[in-house]
């Protein structure tokens, strides 16, 4: 193996190792906050409780909208590296992430539509 692929080879893994470690971070940080949340969901009551409900389900969706935005990006910078997506498909992968973020983003605002509907027919 030449240099230059080693610095290919490296720069790809440690490309890799940064996306794993930040959707692992992601799982994480929804991990500590499902038990708040499923928390909320248990009690809410109020008009109060369903609008915080709404409102956190469109951070959630700012949230994975950003991530999108950002594979977005990811992807283009990879699509100019011929030799590296043709080997590792990197476009592709990022692309897959794309749809999965837009996804919960959709999903996300759906849930807090459904809060908002929730408000609106609660007592004070």
């Amino acid at each position: 193996m030449n240099r230059k692929s080693s610095c290919l080879t490296l720069g790809a893994c440690a490309g890799l190792l940064a996306l794993s470690l930040t959707m692992g971070g992601y799982a994480l940080s929804a991990d500590q906050g499902t038990s708040s949340q499923v928390q909320k969901i248990e009690s809410a009551k109020t008009k109060a409780d369903y609008e915080a409900l709404a409102a956190s389900y469109e951070q959630e969706a700012k949230t994975a909208q950003a991530k999108a935005d950002e594979h977005k990006e990811m992807a283009k910078a990879y699509g100019k590296i011929g030799h590296l997506v043709e080997k590792h498909n990197m476009v592709q992968h990022c692309d897959r992430l794309v749809k999965n973020y837009q996804d919960a983003a959709k999903e996300n605002l759906a849930l807090a539509k459904l809060n908002r509907e929730l408000a609106a027919k609660a007592k004070q």
